[in-house]
């Protein structure tokens, strides 16, 4: 199979799927192209693939679905038998029907799964649940992975590949859409960086402390990213969570599991 293009593409809030997608493309080809589906805009626009086109996708995962968002995007996103690597990022608890999810998308918009893989990202809340990751050693086990792909491309065809991955379907019921107040501290600055990284709009461009929670999709990709710590959620939500979430995800360091549709 000659490759005319790859392209990395992906919806991550805080970086993590990014990461993790473009060290994967990149392992297939050096020289990627981006489809950075973060943005509002970027989700409403047309996108069209070839059969010579490889499309490397990647998603969050959020209570073991993809987000309602980034489904939405990729109906958006059309391929010509082109060939796909599917990518879902998690939290160290479970990707649950995130990839079952994802093949069956993108499986309807045209494009043919060869390959998947769940990998760990740390969890929005917080920075204590899978810290840092995707790290060094995670990064380099996705470029590896990347260029394992490319191998099997080579003399390979799309209906050689057959790709199954875990999950249930029905798909596991999504979780109810509540967003996240926060309280702005005294250290902001009104920079309004958290309005720009905000993917649903929910932040005014005129005020950082004013929220749209219906549009609110706790993806904290405005605390993570405020250059000052100045988004804080009150009543000891997130200390909550993150106490919960450590209980669950307490099983040590988890590694990759990589899906080959050979």
């Amino acid at each position: 199979m000659e490759l005319r293009t790859v392209t990395a593409g992906y919806f991550s809030p805080t970086d993590t799927t990014k990461k993790t997608v473009e060290a994967i493309a990149r392992g297939i080809r050096p020289v990627i192209n981006i489809l950075d589906l973060t943005p509002p805009a970027a989700r409403e626009a047309e996108y069209h693939f070839g059969p010579e086109d490889l499309l490397v996708i990647g998603a969050p995962v959020y209570g073991g679905r993809i987000p309602l968002v980034e489904e939405e995007a990729i109906r958006h996103i059309h391929g010509s038998c082109t060939p796909v690597v599917l990518a879902a990022v998690y939290g160290n608890r479970a990707y649950e029907d995130a990839l079952l999810e994802l093949r069956d998308l993108l499986s309807c918009q045209g494009f043919i799964p060869v390959a998947a893989g769940a990998f760990i990202g740390e969890h929005s809340f917080g920075n204590v649940i899978a810290a840092g990751r995707p790290d060094t050693q995670d990064l380099a086990k996705c470029t590896d992975f990347g260029r394992q792909i490319a191998f099997w491309l080579k003399d390979a065809t799309v209906g050689d590949f057959s790709l199954k991955v875990p999950g249930n379907y029905p798909y596991r019921a999504r979780g109810a859409q509540s967003g996240i107040p926060h309280e702005i501290s005294g250290d902001c600055i009104f920079c309004l960086h958290c309005a720009e990284v905000c993917p649903t709009g929910a932040i005014s461009t005129k005020s950082p402390a004013i929220k749209d929670m219906s549009r609110c999709i706790k993806c904290q990709a405005c605390a993570k990213k405020c250059p000052k710590g100045a988004r804080i959620v009150p009543g000891g939500f997130v200390e909550t969570m993150v106490e919960k979430l450590s209980a669950m995800c307490g099983e040590g360091r988890k590694e990759p599991q990589l899906f080959l549709g050979r």
